[in-house]
């Protein structure tokens, strides 16, 4: 039975290394206490004072701060109502929604915003990083188009539309963008990263590598450069190498789930299948509903002495899970033997 390996590099956007430019900063450096102050200073003059608006938007900006996102929501639109047409309480409001995950309600805000103020950049930025993560990839790559008229030089705008750029896989448009970001600012970790994956789609390995190995070196912490590296040593048939970078991802990070799998299916091609049916048992802890798990547990076990009794265990948990293993079973004499007939 063919193994193959757990999803190399993802071009399902990591919401994590999206960037989110929030558009606006409080006046002072207020830590939590401070901003709970805030909160409380305002309330009391809204108590006093209902219609006292300002002090709606200025304990808005301290609940957002603390990430009261829904009473920040609340607040913004008190104000609206009775202002209308101000560009920034729709641009903060649509801020708060997104910290919320209200992605749909947020683009309505920035594109209110955009209508009252068309040369807001940060709307674009912020409308387009809301337009990926409801996949709107092309719809995404127009918003930050225009941010880039409207401003040539803020990272985020060519970040993120390199990473709309990536899931439409138009990896040489985005390798541009990553590119642009690193002239801008080459301390940003993640463009790194990120033209690595664009240039591992286009079979460029050693760029990859390269890009990968930048980014380790700036950040010799980062658990997915090391588990992408491996990815890429195994296109280029390095399974030692690889081996070692799963090994170093999950000494950063031993609940990193997917370096227990494919660090296994490495042991299982060298025929390390004691150390395979270790890395697998692993991996089943922290994901114990993977058919595909037991099924490889299974196979490596089977190469096994005397454990013939936890490969069929296995199996049958496998086809518990997924039903299609069982054409595939049948094929096996050893396992044909114990499997029911129906």
């Amino acid at each position: 039975m063919r193994l193959v390996f757990k999803v190399s590099l993802s071009l399902i956007v990591l919401f994590s290394l999206i960037h989110f430019t929030s558009g606006f900063v409080l006046s002072e450096e207020l830590d939590n206490s401070k901003y709970r102050k805030t909160v409380e200073k305002y309330s009391n003059l809204i108590e006093k004072n209902p219609e006292h608006y300002s002090a709606y938007l200025k304990r808005a900006d301290a609940e957002y701060k603390l990430g009261m996102y829904k009473e920040a929501i609340a607040d913004y639109t008190i104000v609206l109502k009775k202002y209308p047409d101000v560009a920034e309480s729709y641009f903060l409001r649509g801020n708060s929604k997104f910290g919320i995950k209200d992605y749909k309600g947020a683009i309505e805000d920035f594109t209110k915003t955009i209508d009252l103020e068309p040369d807001s950049v940060t709307a674009y930025c912020n409308r387009g990083t809301a337009k990926i993560i409801l996949k709107d990839y092309n719809g995404a790559i127009k918003d930050f188009d225009l941010a880039i008229r409207l401003d040539d030089d803020i990272c985020d705008s060519y970040y993120n539309r390199g990473i709309a750029k990536l899931n439409i896989k138009d990896y040489k448009s985005a390798i541009d963008d990553f590119n642009k970001v690193i002239k801008l600012d080459p301390d940003i970790t993640d463009a790194y990263i990120e033209r690595a994956h664009a240039k591992a789609y286009l079979k460029d390995y050693k760029g990859a590598i390269d890009d990968l190995n930048r980014a380790i070196e700036m950040n010799p912490k980062l658990v997915s450069a090391y588990y992408d590296r491996g990815h890429v040593k195994i296109q280029q048939n390095d399974l030692v190498g690889a081996a070692k970078d799963f090994t170093k991802t999950l000494e950063l990070d031993n609940k990193f789930a997917p370096a227990y799998f494919n660090r296994a299916m490495i042991h299982y091609a060298t025929k390390n299948f004691d150390k395979a049916v270790s890395d697998y048992s692993s991996y089943i802890a922290l994901n114990s509903n993977d058919a595909e798990a037991y099924n490889n547990r299974a196979l490596s076990r089977m190469h096994i002495g005397g454990q013939t009794k936890e490969a069929v265990y296995d199996c049958l948990k496998a086809l518990k899970l997924n039903p299609e293993y069982y054409p595939r079973y049948q094929e096996l004499p050893w396992l044909k033997y114990y499997l029911p007939q129906n």
